[in-house]
């Protein structure tokens, strides 16, 4: 339970204290936003990479069915995507927002919320987990669901692989690549880094949740309630009950204690990730409704993380 109040106590401390900098703070709203960019770029293109990479070079006797992590992470990815818009279909969703709606359901909190959660849960170990199941979401992200979006959005704003930073990308990708050839090359890692693994990630979560507090707009949330219920179904429901049985399939649940099958869990019950806002201000989708689904999944955690901790040791 310690574990629980932890978790939802630093994911609502982080976003809360940036919501109010924001707002005790002088400082012009340009400023802001450059510091909320720089907070975010150093969380997620050093913290969890490094992270990331120690925690895979720690990993021990990988276990080749732990391959089907990729490919997990993937299929929840295409899943929640088609179940975003066959209920954006029935909800009568206009197209600004059926691309919207889509981008909510697609793109997943994994790096921040999700690690956190899964390390708080789990340990450090689960880091390595993490990291593998989403090994290719900027890939899928920036290659499927960003030309999805743009098609949605009737073409508005060209879309360049250049835009999107294509060099950080690669230094994530370079990171795990680092951290598997260690761990497979046998050389030992200082048990003191397991524990500079963990402490990564949870800094890299709070500056991350933090920066967001510092850009977070309260307003007209109310008005997307149905639209928040629907994804609700989507992102808490829908993909787990794919996710979970395909995870179980391949043979998670007899590695280590079953504790892959219960990250993976973790994993496909997460939030609205931030990069789904990036899309609708792209493309000229329903930014507000973005923000909004935003805003309800992460609020919902106070209900999904309970619901783990005590579905988690069923399985």
């Amino acid at each position: 339970m310690d574990r629980l109040l932890l978790s939802l106590c630093l994911i609502f401390l982080s976003l809360a204290a940036g919501h109010a900098a924001q707002h005790l703070l002088c400082i012009p709203r340009p400023r802001l936003e450059s510091i909320r960019k720089r907070l975010q770029t150093f969380a997620v293109f050093c913290l969890i990479p490094c992270s990331a990479m120690l925690s895979l070079w720690g990993l021990p006797s990988p276990d080749s069915r732990l391959l089907a992590l990729p490919f997990l992470g993937i299929a929840s990815w295409i899943w929640g995507g088609l179940l975003s818009l066959r209920v954006a279909r029935a909800l009568h969703l206009d197209t600004p927002r059926t691309g919207s709606f889509y981008c909510c359901g697609t793109f997943s909190n994994l790096g921040a919320v999700g690690a956190l959660v899964s390390v708080m849960f789990f340990g450090e170990k689960a880091i390595a987990i993490v990291a593998l199941f989403r090994i290719c979401e900027e890939m899928f992200y920036f290659g499927i669901s960003f030309p999805v979006a743009r098609r949605l959005g009737g073409g508005e704003g060209a879309f360049r692989l250049r835009s999107f930073r294509p060099d950080p990308v690669l230094l994530i990708l370079t990171a795990l690549g680092l951290g598997l050839a260690l761990n497979m090359l046998g050389v030992p890692r200082p048990a003191p880094l397991g524990s500079v693994a963990a402490a990564a990630m949870l800094l890299a979560t709070v500056l991350f949740l933090f920066a967001i507090g510092l850009g977070l707009r309260l307003s007209r949330i109310s008005c997307y309630a149905r639209e928040a219920a629907a994804l609700a179904i989507v992102k808490f429901i829908g993909v787990p009950l794919l996710l979970v049985p395909l995870a179980a399939l391949a043979g998670l649940g007899s590695i280590d204690g079953g504790l892959p099958l219960r990250v993976v869990t973790v994993l496909s019950c997460m939030p609205v990730a931030m990069t789904a806002l990036v899309p609708p201000a792209l493309f000229g989708l329903d930014v507000d409704m973005a923000n909004a689904l935003w805003i309800f999944s992460t609020l919902a955690l106070v209900v999904i993380l309970p619901v783990l901790y005590f579905v988690l040791p069923l399985l």
